[in-house]
């Protein structure tokens, strides 16, 4: 089964298979029409395939609570946009997540009553407001060179109905959150375990204004970490087996959906649902388009190692980038000997959770600072059932990567030349403790020889699947 999300809208392409005849005829049906994709082709059972998912903000018809019809009346703007790039064995997939205010080039588009709209630069969800989903499909097109084969539009109320028939969603919150509707995601919610109706979850994961900076990239990361849990909870729920259940959900998620021709169909649904059986949520990474702030600070732009990206879909070469090749070389003479002393001020790590513990990685990240630990980046690390902990250092950094093995307990150590933003990556495992224990004294790593023993290098971290926000704690 593949849960594909986007705009806070939990998507379920399940093993539809399972319900063929009336039943599966009738969730085709749901489905409105998208006429966005030229000459759409069904689902074939293999191939790389690229989906555009977008979430619209429009109230229309979405009853009270979710802000202002005056100010954003029935067109809406595509509130988040995410690509799901399928791999040609369908064994895997990448969800990449565009940031709505990133500042780009948008191609001139034709609007459903004939009307052009010019080239210009503008924030890259106005290209859905001023001309529709077509001008969305067409300006991520030029960006990217990608082809985008298929197309889905799904609204807020498709979420809260989704969370609704699965009986709910299950977090465990560090902070409440407390933001009025105004301007704002109206959603009340307390700090620790709870589980959240459809309206509370949609809730959450609009919430923007009341945490953090407010700043749409923060609330990304929120979602991308709210989606990666709630694709574990229904992977635990094992619907295929429960038949009334499944048909619950996948009614309620294709009733707020509208689907190209190529991909709403019957058989591209059973076709897909059938080829995505071995798929596990493990095997889907989140991650957003590397940006940089603005010259004047107020919006974002790509950067380069976007292009990295693009190029590893469009050539479906799987990301995050596999392990570095390397070569036997001749052991060069040691160097003179150097006396090195390596203190937790020196470390700068970043911290990845490579479990199913919500929030384990801002637990370690917070220990990790109290230690004196400086913290680059913390997030999730794409393979999220990883057995033993592991650290990663940076060529030359052993020391540092020993010190933060002793301050966790770690005894993996490799390194990776390709390794950036720190100079060790900590990957949490299954192994890991629930809790850290602060040494007695003080840590430091000393060395009388800078010879150092050099592992086979691993993964390089730095492509995180699911940024974690520090709002979500573990679930025990």
């Amino acid at each position: 089964m593949l849960v594909a999300i986007a705009s806070g809208v939990i998507l379920i392409i399940a093993t539809v298979a399972g319900i063929f005849g009336f039943a599966a005829r009738n969730l085709a049906g749901n489905i409105e029409p998208l006429e966005v994709i030229d000459s759409p082709q069904p689902v074939g059972e293999t191939g790389p395939l690229n989906i555009l998912l977008m979430g619209t903000d429009t109230r229309t018809d979405q009853g009270g609570g979710f802000g202002s019809e005056e100010d954003y009346g029935g067109i809406g703007r595509s509130d988040t946009t995410i690509l799901i790039h399928l791999s040609n064995d369908r064994k895997s997939a990448v969800a990449v997540s565009i940031p709505r205010d990133s500042v780009v080039n948008i191609p001139a588009c034709t609007r459903e009553d004939g009307t052009t709209v010019p080239e210009r630069t503008d924030l890259f969800n106005s290209a859905f407001a001023s001309a529709g989903p077509a001008c969305t499909v067409k300006t991520l097109e030029t960006l990217t060179g990608i082809e985008v084969n298929h197309a889905v539009i799904v609204d807020f109320i498709g979420f809260s109905n989704v969370v609704d028939a699965l009986g709910g969603i299950k977090v465990c919150l560090t902070e409440a959150i407390d933001e009025p509707v105004q301007k704002g995601a109206g959603v009340q919610l307390p700090a620790g375990i709870q589980t959240l109706d459809g309206k509370s979850a949609l809730g959450l994961m609009r919430a923007r204004y009341s945490l953090s900076d407010g700043s749409d990239l923060k609330r990304i990361e929120r979602q991308q970490e709210l989606l990666s849990l709630t694709i574990d909870q229904v992977t635990d729920m094992n619907l295929i087996t429960d038949l009334p259940a499944l048909y619950r959900v996948l009614n309620a998620a294709t009733s707020s959906l509208q689907m190209d021709s190529g991909l709403s169909n019957l058989d591209s649904l059973v076709t897909l649902s059938t080829s995505l059986s071995s798929m596990g949520s493990e095997n889907v990474s989140f991650v957003t388009v590397p940006y940089e702030s603005t010259p004047d600070g107020n919006r974002v732009q790509w950067t380069e190692a976007a292009n990295e990206l693009w190029s590893a879909i469009i050539n479906d070469t799987g990301w995050p980038p596999g392990p570095v090749a390397t070569t036997p070389t001749e052991t060069s003479p040691a160097p003179e000997t150097e006396n090195i002393v390596v203190k937790p001020s020196d470390v700068t790590a970043i911290v990845l959770n490579g479990t199913r513990r919500a929030g384990f990685a801002a637990l370690t990240s917070d220990f990790l600072k109290n230690q004196g630990v400086n913290i680059a980046e913390v997030g999730n690390a794409p393979n999220k059932d990883t057995t033993e902990s592991l650290i990663i250092h940076t060529s030359g950094n052993n020391l540092k990567a020993q010190l933060v093995g002793q301050l966790l307990g770690i005894i993996n150590i490799a390194e990776d030349p390709e390794l950036v933003g720190g100079d060790v990556a900590i990957i949490l495992g299954n192994n890991a403790p629930q809790t850290w224990s602060a040494p007695t004294g003080s840590v430091e790593v000393e060395t009388t020889t800078s010879t150092e023993s050099v592992p086979t290098p691993q993964p390089s971290p730095s492509a995180i699947a699911a940024p974690e926000s520090g709002l979500f704690c573990p679930i025990t």
